[in-house]
């Protein structure tokens, strides 16, 4: 019976300690309602636009605002390439530009972009796809989430809304943005 107790107090530990369930889509990305116009705008464009993204490899850069340590309405850049690998995985690759006055991303292309991207995003940025949504989950070696990409793509402009959630719970950072489709 001792044993009982102590295996049961064990995963009971375990299940209120655990790493906290990924949803299939943002919860609360606003973290009642302290978002600027901007992030409500690319929040908002998120929610109405119910489409996964194209899996067809191509490199997008946008605009992001950051929910978190940093200013909140200063504008900063992403680039965010699909691929395919040649066993015919597709992967996500994304690098974040922080201060720059203009967006450094915007001439890439994927050779450009495949000698960025790391082998830690070749190895384990697998898009996921929902039935409306796509998302990229990367986890800390202890096998928590840490950062969880959510995307879905206007499929007429080829706009990504990208919302990224950094970590979780009162630490953690949100940030919007809109990427669209390089030349």
């Amino acid at each position: 019976m001792k044993q009982l107790i102590i295996i049961l107090s064990a995963f009971l530990s375990l299940y209120a300690h655990g790493a906290p369930a990924i949803s299939e889509l943002p919860e609360d990305a606003c973290d009642s309602l302290k978002c600027t116009k901007v992030m409500k705008s690319i929040l908002s464009g998120f929610n109405n636009t119910p489409h996964t993204v194209s899996l067809e490899a191509a490199v997008y850069s946008g605009g992001c605002y950051h929910l978190g340590d940093l200013n909140p309405n200063h504008e900063h850049f992403a680039e965010l390439m699909i691929d395919q690998l040649p066993d015919g995985t597709n992967y996500f690759s994304s690098i974040f530009a922080y201060f720059y006055p203009q967006n450094p991303y915007a001439n890439w292309d994927l050779t450009k972009a495949r000698q960025e991207a790391t082998d830690y995003a070749r190895q384990n940025a697998r898009i996921k796809e929902g039935s409306n949504a796509s998302r990229v989950e990367m986890y800390t070696s202890e096998g928590a989430p840490a950062v969880v990409y959510y995307m879905r793509q206007d499929p007429e402009t080829k706009m990504i809304y990208y919302i990224t959630y950094g970590g979780f719970g009162p630490q953690s950072t949100k940030i919007f943005c809109t990427m669209n489709k390089n030349p």
